[in-house]
């Protein structure tokens, strides 16, 4: 049965790689379906949205890309899950979920916390720029969108603010 679950996980995977997002969807939510307990379908079924969210035509809503990727997380918290969480809530601009799947992530994964942040910081930052790009020209108004990212590559570099001030 695992074997069988593996095999169909890759021919889905494959559609993937082809671009047929729609074949490899529709794969992957009738595998949820069939293995409701199996984070790795719920998670394909995520990342398969997601791109496909992107593709003209696309009708998977960001909340049915939402919830598989909670689902898999419920079923296995891990790292790569969360990681791959954040970056979805980034490109929908659900910044607070992103920050929280990306400190999931550094919990879940210590030896990778220093990369998750500062990747957390150069995303989030580089997508408030495409999205409020007009406030970006306003030291004002983008304080506070630098400020959390700045935050962030602190804490990947594990120093804090004062002594940033003392190197810079």
């Amino acid at each position: 049965m695992a074997d069988d679950l593996a095999k169909k996980l890759a021919a889905g995977m494959k559609a993937m790689d082809e671009g047929d997002f729609k074949k490899a969807y529709s794969s992957f939510k009738k595998l949820c379906a069939e293995n409701p307990d199996d984070a790795d379908c719920w998670y394909y079924k995520a990342e398969c949205g997601n791109m496909a969210s992107g593709m003209f035509g696309a009708k998977v809503s960001n909340d049915e890309i939402i919830e598989a990727y909670n689902k898999a997380i419920e079923l296995d918290p891990n790292c790569d899950y969360y990681e791959s969480y954040g970056l979805f809530c980034i490109s929908v601009q659900k910044y607070d979920e992103a920050e929280r799947a990306f400190n999931e992530a550094a919990e879940a994964d210590e030896s990778r916390a220093s990369s998750l942040y500062s990747e957390f910081a150069v995303q989030y930052f580089d997508d408030v720029m495409g999205t409020y790009g007009e406030i970006m020209e306003d030291p004002k108004a983008r304080a506070k969108y630098a400020k959390k990212a700045l935050e962030y590559m602190l804490k990947a570099l594990d120093i804090s603010a004062e002594e940033a001030k003392t190197l810079l």
